[in-house]
């Protein structure tokens, strides 16, 4: 049976620009871990900008309240680069020294990754090579950890297409690096297509989002997937332009789309 997992990425107010901006305008994740408790996830997956500017006794103390509340962080989200530059690759992987941490503090075994920038019809071999090379190194720093990194499969990054994606893990061919599957509206049998390395899933309710949770859903059971399916983002989780964010609504939001994930998969 699949574990339905909610993203925190549904709560905050303010989801992007500057680390220092996001942590100046939303409340901290701490405060609200009983209400994302609540909405009848199996488990968490973490928005790793929901660490950010936190001391490491923040992090503990959120890993204590989300521990009480009964749920587990299965997955972690950070914001990493393999492909763009040189640079981006170090700073991703230095980063990643610090997750290995987290990865134990909170419990979690899975981390999605970005392959990274540019998106797969601008990418030049540098950036194939590049992003490669990188996730090798991920690979090799966790070795022995238990640690499965899944590729978010995403608009403007390398993993962009099915043949992107499919290319990636051929070539790259490293156990702990497979892929987080989310619908990449290409028409064709994606999962189909994936399904041997996908271990990790992203749905959405924003936009023309919701038109493909049925679809996504209906042909991981026909694979007999029994993995991990987070709700990215969430009925009311992001108002449209002009309108506040009403925590309420969203939490209401994510009840729904648990509840009739569920009825998907029963």
């Amino acid at each position: 049976m699949m574990r339905i997992l909610q993203g925190t990425i549904s709560y905050p107010e303010v989801k992007w620009g500057k680390a220092e901006e996001r942590a100046g305008q939303n409340t901290a994740l701490v405060r609200f871990v009983n209400d994302i408790a609540g909405v009848g996830a199996d488990g968490m997956e973490l928005w790793g900008r929901h660490l950010d500017n936190l001391t490491t006794g923040d992090i503990q103390a959120l890993a204590k309240a989300i521990d009480r509340s009964g749920q587990k962080v299965e997955v972690l989200g950070p914001y990493w680069d393999f492909s763009s530059s040189d640079d981006t690759v170090e700073s991703s992987l230095e980063d990643a020294k610090r997750y290995r941490g987290l990865c134990d503090l909170f419990g979690s075994r899975k981390v999605r990754v970005f392959v990274g920038a540019p998106a797969s019809d601008k990418a030049t071999e540098e950036n194939w090579t590049r992003a490669k090379k990188g996730l090798a190194r991920l690979a090799k720093m966790y070795k022995g950890s238990g640690v499965t990194f899944v590729v978010e499969t995403h608009a403007d990054q390398l993993a962009d297409t099915p043949e992107t994606c499919e290319r990636l893990m051929r070539e790259l061919a490293q156990a702990p690096i497979m892929i987080n599957y989310q619908d990449m509206h290409s028409g064709r049998d994606e999962v189909g297509m994936l399904y041997k390395w996908v271990r990790h899933v992203h749905v959405s309710f924003i936009r023309d989002w919701g038109k493909t949770v049925e679809k996504t859903i209906r042909d991981l059971k026909a694979h007999g997937y029994d993995g991990t399916v987070t709700v990215e983002f969430c009925t009311d989780s992001v108002p449209p332009e002009g309108v506040k964010f009403e925590r309420a609504k969203a939490i209401a939001g994510m009840k729904r789309d648990i509840a009739y994930i569920r009825s998907l998969v029963a």
